[in-house]
């Protein structure tokens, strides 16, 4: 009996062995020092964050591969802990995903960048001004459960892919990108539900008394292009982002007045890199919610994945507010694994 109870377990475990193979490890270690002049006054902090990424990827009959997805995120400060899951199932080129994830745009509807943009610094981007507001579409949570119930369907043919993603409660959003020899094109279009909000980051709160706005998404529009010449590139997008009204917070986090009337607004931005004294320069200008924006960014390779970068964000009277600045800036290294 005790033969057969060690040949059964050692069944069992050559077996949960093998299944093992399919999980791995990746992720970002990161360390700097970064700033802002939001008030007149400059604060600065010294930050690192440790970032770990659980990828399962299992081969099953019939041409289906199933996978799986969760992030694991510290900091010297925080213990975020573990962020919602997601789960996919794929073949022939055409996945189904359930759970925390990125909507469309962010995955197909950019040509460029992360939402098209946080390009800027070792942490990408504090602002993130040259993703022209498109950080209000669908995005997975990277520290905690997903309050949304997010499916999606991508189709990949060659150098195009097509994503369309819908939640429950928010939205569906559409995105294609598509590589034609050096030159990448991309759509992106988002339809939300009544009562969606994001909220953006405002200037100097000193003087408007006002630390954010909350806009209520109606749709969104974007279009954006990069041409790839090898150690330079160049790239530009526009978003035409529309919302039903919006609503100031003050300094509390509280929102409080009246809600402004439906408008939209068109953002943009031009973006290029050129490879530079052993390292990579990236800068981008445009206007986003009616402010002037611009930032630059600097990165030169260490070896083993690690970047040193430095850079810096600015936007000047925005929502049309004379005075209505931030400034961000930032130093450090940052190395994937």
């Amino acid at each position: 009996m005790k033969k057969l109870l060690l040949a059964s377990t050692a069944l069992v475990l050559s077996a949960g062995l093998a299944n093992a193979q399919a999980l791995t490890f990746s992720g970002e270690g990161r360390m700097g020092i970064n700033g802002s002049n939001q008030t007149g006054v400059n604060v600065w902090n010294i930050e690192n964050r440790l970032t770990i990424n659980f990828n399962v990827a299992v081969e099953a009959d019939h041409g289906l591969t199933f996978g799986a997805w969760a992030r694991a995120r510290t900091s010297g400060t925080t213990t975020a802990g573990l962020s919602g899951s997601r789960v996919w199932v794929e073949a022939s080129n055409l996945r189904l995903t359930f759970g925390n994830q990125d909507g469309a745009i962010r995955q197909s509807g950019v040509a460029f960048g992360y939402a098209g943009g946080c390009g800027v610094g070792y942490e990408g981007g504090q602002q993130c001004l040259d993703s022209v507001g498109l950080l209000s579409s669908h995005g997975q949570n990277s520290t905690g459960a997903d309050n949304e119930q997010m499916a999606q369907i991508m189709y990949t043919m060659g150098s195009t892919r097509v994503n369309l993603s819908h939640g429950r409660m928010t939205g569906t959003e559409l995105g294609i990108r598509s590589t034609f020899d050096a030159f990448t094109v991309a759509f992106g279009y988002g339809d939300y539900d009544l009562g969606t909000v994001s909220t953006v980051a405002n200037g100097d709160w000193t003087v408007t008394g006002v630390s954010a706005v909350q806009l209520f998404r109606d749709d969104t529009v974007t279009l954006s292009a990069r041409y790839d010449g090898g150690s330079w590139s160049v790239g530009a997008i526009v978003a035409r982002i529309g919302t039903t009204g919006q609503r100031n917070v003050n300094l509390l986090g509280v929102p409080f007045g009246p809600v402004f009337p439906a408008r939209d607004w068109t953002n943009w931005q031009i973006n290029g890199t050129v490879a530079l004294g052993g390292g990579n320069l990236y800068g981008f200008f445009g206007e986003v919610y009616d402010g002037t924006v611009v930032g630059l960014s600097y990165g030169y390779g260490l070896g083993g994945g690690a970047t040193l970068t430095a850079g810096f964000e600015h936007v000047r009277d925005q929502f049309n507010v004379a005075g209505n600045d931030i400034t961000t800036a930032s130093v450090g290294v940052a190395f994937n694994f």
